[in-house]
């Protein structure tokens, strides 16, 4: 049981260093675009069922499974070899595995771009940056609105692209993180409120809710302990949701507080109204508390999985 629990924690390290210094992996081998390609080929099959509530729910159990049940196996028996071979095998694949759930450096990337963009004045090339980490449409943002969306995207995405799978990962290990990581991805696929999706991604838009849920509650917290570490102002007045999503609204609420800034989607919601216009310095600001914030979910994780090992201990005894 130590050993196991201790390769958990390894693993996680490894898998941040991988991804804050490397990256993502090429396209051709990135589990999530293999998995995206499976939700497009069977979607259709579960589709012609009559009912589409009933198709989506046993789509989205069919999904998951195909998708953390055959690498659990594989990652077990690898364990279970007890030679030095499998164990390296059983490294990389996990560390592989793990890694695809979350992405710091992503995220990274794709803000730095609208960041050197917005500085350059080139506003044509902020927008399409933008439009490349936003659903909304952003050929007639201004850069304040540009850098509204790009503070909601660090916001939002450090709940479902970091915080969530390292969360269930402390409790359900692998598996966990890679049945988020399904139900993530499918829920950007299919769970849209159009005709041919409402009731169809209906249980898929719900799995997504409820695995988001303590995630995004606890997020304002580790943001406001971020801020204080960075100098920030770091006091939050209450928890706020202004928005249509159940869960995205809080972690962008505390944000806006914490930088007093006005954040907006046009015609959709209006977040901390009386804060002032982001600009360059709120998105980078938002890009330390995002890193900061990414650590202490880092330590959180060893930590809940420390209390479960004791706590088997415990009742072992």
């Amino acid at each position: 049981m130590i050993n196991f629990l201790i390769f958990g924690i390894i693993l996680l390290a490894i898998s941040l260093l991988f991804d804050i210094i490397y990256g993502e992996p090429p396209l051709f081998m990135h589990p999530v675009i293999l998995l995206g390609k499976i939700i497009d080929h069977l979607s259709p099959l579960y589709r012609k069922i009559g009912n589409k509530k009933i198709g989506g729910f046993l789509f989205l159990i069919s999904i998951m499974l195909l998708y953390s049940f055959p690498v659990s196996i594989v990652l077990f028996i690898l364990y279970s070899l007890h030679s030095y071979i499998s164990l390296i095998i059983f490294i990389i694949l996990s560390v592989f595995l793990l890694k695809s759930t979350f992405s710091i450096n992503s995220m990274n990337k794709h803000i730095k771009k609208i960041i050197k963009n917005l500085e350059n004045n080139d506003i044509l090339s902020a927008r399409e940056s933008t439009s490349m980490v936003v659903r909304r449409n952003t050929s007639e943002m201004d850069s304040n609105l540009l850098s509204s969306a790009s503070v909601e995207t660090i916001a939002e995405g450090f709940v479902d692209g970091y915080f969530t799978p390292l969360f269930y990962y402390s409790f359900f290990g692998i598996p966990g993180s890679l049945a988020v990581k399904a139900i993530n991805t499918m829920d950007s696929m299919v769970a849209y409120k159009d005709r041919e999706n409402i009731d169809f991604g209906y249980f898929t838009a719900l799995a997504d809710t409820i695995i988001n849920y303590i995630p995004s509650r606890l997020t304002p917290y580790i943001f406001s302990i971020s801020a204080f570490f960075l100098g920030y102002n770091y006091k939050i007045k209450k928890l706020i949701n202004t928005t249509d999503s159940f869960n995205g609204g809080y972690s962008m609420g505390a944000i806006a507080q914490i930088l007093n800034v006005r954040l907006e989607k046009p015609g959709e919601y209006i977040i901390n109204e009386t804060g002032r216009n982001p600009d360059i310095k709120d998105i980078k600001k938002a890009m330390k508390i995002y890193y900061i914030s990414s650590f202490f979910v880092f330590l959180t994780t060893v930590s809940i999985i420390l209390i479960i090992f004791t706590l088997l201990e415990y009742i072992k005894l």
